[in-house]
């Protein structure tokens, strides 16, 4: 691994960690890749009533729990339905897509799951400053941008 991480011009890591975990085991020319949140777009001020409205699908006085992401099987999101079902007049936004949208589209049958699909700029800002609740169930995320 350390000649094949050698010949690349530059190895890019995530963390500080890693970065000196990688110049430990010898690896050249490393360099940490920031990853930020524009905290300009991403403001609690960029909640709109119309977006509300939407991922609530016209119940904008109810909980609205938003989850972001992959629809994937690895990322766990069936394990939101029994917290959908505790918290009384909970409603969940999925933003996104992926392989397990149909998978999931049956498992949420009959509960107030709006399947959103794609979001970007200021509508998903929008989104995140319109939720009560973020949820990520996933256990295995890798980087988990979403969560920044």
């Amino acid at each position: 691994l350390r000649t094949a991480h050698n010949q690349a011009m530059l190895n890019l890591c995530t963390s500080t960690a890693m970065v000196e975990e990688l110049r430990n085991h010898g690896i050249e020319r490393v360099d940490l890749w920031q990853r930020g949140v524009d905290t300009e777009l991403f403001q609690p001020h960029k909640a709109t009533k119309e977006m509300r409205e939407s991922l609530s699908m016209g119940n904008p006085d109810d909980t609205l729990l938003l989850y972001v992401g992959r629809l994937g099987a690895e990322k766990e999101i069936d394990r939101i339905k029994p917290i959908l079902a505790a918290i009384p007049n909970a409603r969940l936004a999925l933003v996104g897509d992926g392989p397990n949208r149909e998978n999931l589209e049956q498992h949420f049958a009959g509960t107030p799951t709006n399947f959103v699909g794609y979001l970007r700029g200021e509508q998903l800002a929008a989104a995140y400053a319109c939720a009560d609740a973020f949820i990520f169930p996933s256990r295995t995320e890798t980087l988990g941008l979403v969560l920044l």
